[in-house]
């Protein structure tokens, strides 16, 4: 293969909702332009995006996937988004890599909630966006209705660019507003070419000029002012097809080539140069022939080749054998094989180009987010991932299996950075943490497909702490006989609570030599272990002050374990008495939800002893609700969310503080661990 040219790239990410047409555009483009021999779909599970066996099954997109093609001497690098809200990282990640979004939506569906917000994470991703109408076969669509809706929701910015000859069965393809001033379609076709050419000229002021002076203005001038106008997001075409039938799917390819900005003309990446205070942004211009900079965006795991790391090329050209630097790595690595990625199939190749989009494989260091440099050492900004809220606590069916299970969740956390691991050390629980149920659902799945293991899961405990609220003093007298040396002592201490979040304190007010000073280690050990374990029901205790003032020793018998469980007996007396309490996490929540289930949302949050902060308008008729609750009352959120408004809300969750729980809900915690204790026991 000749190698490529910067300005002939064309970078591309389908995204929309779910079972919107993006797989089977993908395929409809892949098989038009000769890349393919047939027209695969995931309905069937011939897709080459949907290759991955829980594609298969579900019928639908997991992971970002990345295909190429080519349409008229220009190279097509497209990555196919999943739909599903649950998989907006993957949808992060695709973005990262490209100059231009194209929003799948379905005629039948219209403007979905998930389009709604790929479609804003692709702005603030200051990328260009095109938007497909898919399905325009379908029955009973109203496309013009669909346009409407799409320009309420994102602005009239969006313009057809593509007049629609009919809908339904009777939709047969389109008619280029661009091009042409006449013909028989769903709108005026001379109208929808000046509304066309106007949003166009907008981009550039002496253009406008000109325009609105009736000089006369090439089509060449108009086709670079086009895809200035996309860059600038003031311009968002909008186009119709019926990829079962590949219909307007030519006119889109010849949109793409013609007017989609290369990586020379689209956003340019940014990076760091420096550290600290020294530290400026860099604009990284798409030069072929600069130093190599570079970043990893994808990984994944081949069967034949290994650990993938997928590599968006910003500048410079990497060849084959070549040796560069990732991140702060100070040795030089050698990236021995790259690849073009069609799908689950790799093609080796010997260089990657300014604005490519590629794949390499066999280096460990490679990283979802980390840059790749010779020459200059930069950091490529990294993208924004949406942060997991969504929580279980898992462990293997079989014993011995915890190595296997703490590896197996690493590599897909590697994989995915919407996915994490963490070992809670309060509740000695492995909990993951994700997008949403249906997110877990498919890391619980690949878990017993790829790595044979299998796992239970059930809601993480809440983290709750305990502490006090008033002072008291306690007392406990250890004394062991067991016929040889025995064990003794005796302690007396005051508790008395501190500052939320200060934390513990262990202070000596022994005098006379009641306790000798060598013992006092011993006692704060003791009272240690009860603030690790807690007192009345399991949990952390803190913010605590602990004074001990009395006791008594025996020349022969008081040891340091005698003092240890002493002082661990006069800390519980005490707590006991100092009006204990639970603290319970309080978390932060950014709901948004069309303004129709306002009522319903905020009723619910009352209920869950949730409180109002405030409300503010959002786009697209979005109501966005800012509030406090318990996390015990929100740890399920997502689905209750996602039930309450039809799958159309969301929402942001964030740790804040602890406060004390409810008298009633502690008592009910407080019964149910002395319950279980008292099986233990038994047991």
């Amino acid at each position: 293969m000749a190698s490529l040219k910067t300005e002939d790239i064309r970078n591309f990410a389908l995204i929309g909702h779910s079972h919107s047409g993006k797989t089977l555009l993908a395929e409809a483009i892949l098989h038009k332009t000769g890349a393919t021999t047939r027209l695969g779909s995931s309905e069937d599970g011939t897709s080459i995006s949907d290759f991955d066996d829980e594609e298969k099954e579900r019928k639908a997109s997991i992971d970002a996937s990345v295909l190429h093609t080519s349409w008229k001497g220009k190279h097509l690098n497209i990555i196919d988004c999943p739909g599903y809200a649950d998989f907006l990282g993957q949808v992060t990640l695709g973005l990262s890599a490209v100059e231009t979004a194209v929003l799948v939506i379905n005629a039948a569906g219209g403007v979905e909630v998930t389009a709604r917000r790929v479609f804003d994470l692709a702005l603030k991703r200051g990328l260009a966006v095109a938007i497909v109408i898919s399905k325009c076969d379908g029955e009973n669509v109203d496309l013009m209705k669909v346009v409407a809706d799409i320009q309420e929701s994102f602005g009239h910015a969006c313009k057809l660019a593509m007049v629609p000859t009919g809908q339904g069965h009777d939709f047969k393809g389109d008619i280029d507003a661009f091009g042409k001033t006449e013909g028989s379609g769903l709108v005026d076709v001379a109208e929808t070419h000046q509304q066309l050419i106007e949003s166009i000229v907008e981009a550039d002021e002496k253009l406008m000029e000109r325009f609105f002076a009736d000089e006369k203005i090439s089509s060449d001038e108009l086709k670079a002012t086009f895809t200035k106008a996309l860059v600038a997001q003031t311009l968002i075409p909008i186009f119709f097809t019926n990829s079962k039938a590949e219909l307007g799917v030519e006119e889109l390819l010849d949109a793409i080539v013609d007017y989609f900005p290369s990586p020379a003309t689209g956003r340019l990446a940014r990076a760091t140069k420096g550290e600290g205070e020294a530290a400026t942004e860099v604009v990284i211009a798409a030069d072929p022939a600069g130093n190599l900079v570079g970043q990893i965006f994808k990984l994944t795991s081949d069967p034949f080749v290994g650990k993938l790391g997928f590599l968006r090329v910003y500048r410079g050209t990497l060849k084959a054998d070549a040796m560069a630097h990732i991140d702060d790595e100070r040795r030089e690595i050698r990236f021995a094989l790259l690849f073009r990625v069609q799908g689950k199939e790799t093609k080796p190749i010997t260089e990657a180009v300014a604005g490519d989009i590629i794949a390499t494989s066999k280096i460990e260091e490679v990283g979802i987010g980390r840059t790749v440099w010779a020459g200059e050492d930069l950091r490529v900004q990294k993208p924004v991932f949406p942060i997991p809220m969504y929580s279980l606590a898992v462990e293997p069916k079989s014993r011995g299996d915890e190595q296997k299970i703490s590896g197996a969740l690493g590599r897909l956390a590697d994989q995915d950075p919407t996915l994490k691991v963490v070992r809670d050390r309060q509740t000695n629980e492995m909990v993951i943490n994700g997008l949403g149920d249906v997110h877990l659902g498919a890391v619980l799945s690949r878990l017993r497909r790829v790595f044979q293991v299998e796992v239970t899961s059930k809601p993480p405990k809440i983290p709750y702490r305990e502490t006090i609220l008033g002072k008291a003093d306690g007392h406990y007298r250890h004394k062991k006989q067991t016929g040889g040396a025995g064990q003794f002592g005796e302690v007396y201490l005051r508790v008395e609570p501190l500052a939320r979040g200060a934390g513990f304190e262990f202070v000596d007010d022994t005098f006379g030599g009641s306790i000798p000073k060598q013992f006092l280690p011993a006692i704060e050990k003791g009272v240690h272990e009860c603030l690790v374990e807690g007192v009345i029901a399991g949990y952390p205790l803190q913010d605590v002050r602990v004074s001990v003032y009395d006791g008594k020793y025996h020349p022969v018998d008081s040891k340091e374990i005698a003092f240890k469980v002493a002082g661990r007996g006069a800390f519980k007396d005490a707590v006991t008495k100092a009006k204990p309490s639970l603290l319970e996490p309080i978390v932060n929540l950014e709901i948004v939800i069309p303004a129709h289930f306002m009522g319903d949302v905020t009723g619910d949050l009352n209920a869950r002893r949730g409180r109002i902060a405030g409300m503010d308008s959002g786009a697209g008729g979005m109501q966005i609700i800012r509030a406090t609750a318990p996390l015990a009352e929100v740890s399920t959120y997502n689905s209750q969310l996602r039930s309450m408004t039809g799958g159309q809300g969301s929402y942001l969750m964030e740790f804040s503080h602890y406060d004390p729980v409810p008298s009633h809900v502690q008592q009910t915690i407080v019964a149910t661990y002395q319950a279980q204790k008292k099986g233990e026991v038994e047991e």
